[in-house]
């Protein structure tokens, strides 16, 4: 009986201490959050290193096995040759890229600047033009004449303030660049240690956990890191999916800058839903120089690719990597962006998959349980 009563008692200091802590958060809400946001800012390069080594580890686990096969009697090279071999390939395909793209963009580029300024004064001479024999609507045209002039007028006397925030720009640059210099060494040490970190994890684990905990801590792990591979693997290969398609489908209707935008398309369709819509703007503005009616088709063209994409492939691909049936998926990604920008919305999915899938598994044992206790 005293232990029974000792066990109460402390259940209710825990309580007693958990209410306590809650109601400082909620009273001092605001230093909470400062301080959390300090604490983030503070990891952010650590939390970039453990993203890309968690993402170049899933093209190193099938190289270190092709190793093991070739190097049977010196395993212990096999991880430190696939890592090198990955980092090789991943930076070789960001410097083809770069090439691919970058001649292409200037050329782009160039033209737009050229050509724009022609492009706008064709479109008031086309105004001025429709609406000189229209009286009512010379009224509007002066008008909107008016207040493109102030705006411009405008933007010229805050050419300082603009100043300061490329400043800013600039400094977030280099802040970013540090924190991603940072963030690759990070990287390395992950990759080179992953092993012996796993062993000191799990170690600490068996000295101080308990194992009915310990058993749970691993089961949520193995299946949170099972489902975030195959949803990057997926998302990954939806990416290039819908590259490949865009960029042929450019090519059958003899759109301009096919290669660059079919790229940058399969680039920025690494964001779930709104990745290929970012890379559609950045299409309609190269192709907007060379010809006004083709860069409208070309959006219209976007949009039923995407359209198509998001009801077809994306479900199946991204959806049965993970498991998660495809209204899930949509969910997931709405909910996502909703709370947490670009990054709930490539999170949101492998989050939302592990949770169902722990779920189910946790569905299946109480009724395992519940079977046996009825025998």
């Amino acid at each position: 009986m005293e232990t029974k009563g000792s066990m109460d008692f402390r259940q209710v200091v825990k309580l007693l201490v958990l209410t306590g802590l809650l109601a400082l958060v909620v009273v001092h809400f605001a230093k909470v959050l400062s301080v959390i946001e300090k604490i983030l800012n503070l990891l952010t390069p650590l939390i970039m290193g453990f993203v890309m080594a968690f993402l170049v580890d899933l093209l190193v686990k099938p190289l270190e096995r092709l190793c093991n096969k070739l190097f049977k009697t010196r395993k212990n090279v096999s991880r430190p040759f696939a890592i090198l071999l990955s980092l090789i390939i991943v930076i070789a395909l960001l410097f083809g890229a770069l090439l691919v793209l970058l001649p292409q963009l200037k050329l782009a580029i160039e033209q737009f600047v050229v050509k724009l300024p022609l492009l706008l004064d064709d479109l008031e001479n086309a105004i001025a033009s429709f609406v000189s024999n229209r009286p009512a609507w010379q009224s509007a045209f002066t008008q909107a004449q008016s207040f493109f002039g102030e705006a411009g007028e405008k933007l010229v006397a805050s050419i300082p303030s603009f100043a300061d925030y490329a400043l800013g720009l600039v400094g977030s640059a280099l802040t970013t660049f540090v924190h991603l210099a940072i963030g690759v060494i990070f990287s390395l040490y992950l990759l080179f240690g992953k092993k012996r970190l796993l062993f000191q994890a799990n170690r600490l684990l068996d000295v101080y956990g308990k194992p009915r905990y310990t058993k749970r801590i691993r089961t949520i792990v193995a299946v949170v890191n099972q489902t975030f591979s195959k949803f990057f693997a997926g998302q990954l290969l939806e990416a290039v999916i819908l590259g490949v398609l865009c960029t042929l489908g450019m090519m059958i209707f003899r759109f301009p800058y096919a290669l660059t935008i079919g790229a940058v398309v399969g680039l920025t369709a690494f964001i779930p839903m709104i990745g290929a819509y970012l890379g559609g703007a950045i299409g309609f503005v190269l192709i907007f120089p060379d010809n006004f009616k083709l860069a409208l088709l070309f959006i219209l063209f976007l949009v039923v690719l995407q359209q198509l994409e998001g009801n077809l492939i994306y479900p199946r691909v991204v959806g049965s990597s993970v498991g998660l049936p495809g209204i899930w998926v949509f969910a997931a990604i709405i909910i996502g962006g909703g709370l947490w920008g670009i990054l709930g919305i490539l999170f949101g999915v492998p989050a939302v998959a592990s949770l169902y899938r722990l779920v189910r598994m946790d569905m299946a044992k109480r009724k395992k349980q519940t079977l046996k206790g009825e025998r």
